[in-house]
């Protein structure tokens, strides 16, 4: 739950993820514009190749090289900075590679690779661009693990096979801040209604005005009274981590369904109650927040919160407040992505994995300002089922392009399982 656009924007880098034309720089899905046409195939790879080849050699990206549909959501400065982040983490660049996919290429590092997909216009123009997550090679899980635990910052992981035993752990029942990785709780609380009858997927319930929150996600622009099936607040919900459609789940499923996944966080915050606290003008409810000794004391401020409109973008705090906040260990929410796993919505959005090394993958994250959490259930190709769990928490700036890199290594590790 990114608290301001300049952090939806820094999220969105620190993923390694351009798309200019599926998704803009804050992490939003965006009305998509009609596909790149491609050039002429005689040329158009041979292009590409050297368009990346000259960006990674100089770390710089001309913005002459791309579409002006890219330019409006993502600057050329922004690429800059995405390069950038790649070579502390995999070391000088050294040569770049096609790949018998005609707009995926693989950039060679001293330490490790990158595969880039690229798609250029009928001008020959860069119109979408992504960078995934570096490729670090590691001897084994342990190896790839303990770079992890060297994080500035409070780190605790798990490693475990479902239904036996964990293969690591590290302060693994510690609760930590974990951002949108909440949104497992809010799922598994509808998954118990629709599987009790409650609901179904396809039930329709009108977008309220007072669910909607700020982003990540695009629900808060949609108009009041819009009809949603249940299925779509929940993909929303999880394949962008939409804010909107989880405070609307929140209010629909209710506090007493959630309270079985609640872990301690009670009352259940909303993402609008957590902004609305994290306000600089908000003060004196956040000290009265905190004050009061009862979930039930807690309630009735955010009662009042509720009552107020939403702050201003440039009102959130930017220092790190890990006390407002969902507070999970990563052995709750491995068993929540347990529960909620094997539902297709979690495969729509990987997350750091490369779904060709797995037969299935089911993820889930969260960031916010000194926080970041990604667990990833995955299924092996010989049938192992694991769930790899990682938060950190820091008041300092976190090192989200080498903890995501490290963290893809130690997933790398498991896939021969």
């Amino acid at each position: 739950m990114p608290a301001n656009p300049a952090m939806m924007r820094a999220l969105a880098l620190s993923a390694l993820v351009l798309f200019a034309v599926v998704l803009p720089p804050d992490g939003h899905a965006a009305t998509q514009s009609p596909a790149p046409v491609p050039a002429p195939a005689h040329s158009a790879n041979d292009l590409a190749l050297r368009r990346i080849d000259a960006m990674l050699r100089a770390g710089h990206a001309d913005p002459a090289w791309f579409s002006a549909s890219f330019l409006v959501q993502i600057s050329a400065a922004q690429v800059d900075t995405v390069i950038a982040g790649l070579m502390p983490v995999l070391g000088a660049y050294q040569s770049v590679a096609p790949t018998s996919d005609a707009h995926r290429f693989v950039a060679h590092f001293l330490k490790g690779s990158d595969a880039v997909l690229i798609y250029l216009d009928a001008a020959e123009k860069i119109d979408r661009l992504l960078f995934r997550p570096p490729h670090l090679v590691a001897a084994s899980l342990d190896d790839a693990l303990s770079p992890l635990a060297r994080v500035s910052g409070t780190v605790s992981y798990v490693v475990a096979e479902q239904g036996r035993s964990e293969l690591a752990a590290r302060d693994a029942s510690t609760p930590l801040a974990v951002g949108s990785a909440f949104k497992l709780a809010v799922l598994s609380a509808l998954l118990d209604q629709i599987a009790h009858g409650h609901w179904r997927w396809s039930d329709v319930v009108a977008l309220q005005s007072d669910w909607k929150s700020e982003p990540s996600g695009v629900l808060q622009t949609w108009p009041s009274g819009a009809p949603l099936t249940l299925a779509t607040y929940a993909t929303e919900m999880i394949s962008i981590s939409d804010n909107t459609a989880a405070d609307a789940l929140v209010r629909i499923v209710g506090p007493a369904a959630l309270a079985r996944y609640a872990a301690g966080n009670e009352p259940f915050l909303t993402t609008r109650e957590a902004f609305v606290l994290k306000s600089d003008g908000e003060t004196r409810l956040r000290g009265m927040y905190f004050t009061v000794d009862s979930p039930a004391a807690r309630a009735a401020v955010l009662r009042q919160v509720d009552a107020l409109p939403m702050p201003s973008p440039d009102a959130y705090e930017t220092k790190p407040d890990l006390a407002i906040e969902w507070h999970y260990s990563v052995r709750e929410l491995c068993r929540m992505m347990w529960r909620v796993a094997a539902l297709p919505l979690m495969s729509v959005n990987p997350g750091v994995a490369d779904t060709t090394d797995f037969a299935r993958v089911a993820y889930k994250g969260g960031s916010d300002t000194g926080v970041l959490n990604l667990t990833t259930a995955v299924t092996t190709h010989r049938g192992t089922r694991l769930c790899l769990s990682a938060t950190v928490n820091d008041v300092a700036p976190i090192d989200e392009r080498a903890f995501e890199a490290h963290y893809a290594a130690a997933l790398r590790a498991l896939a021969d399982r």
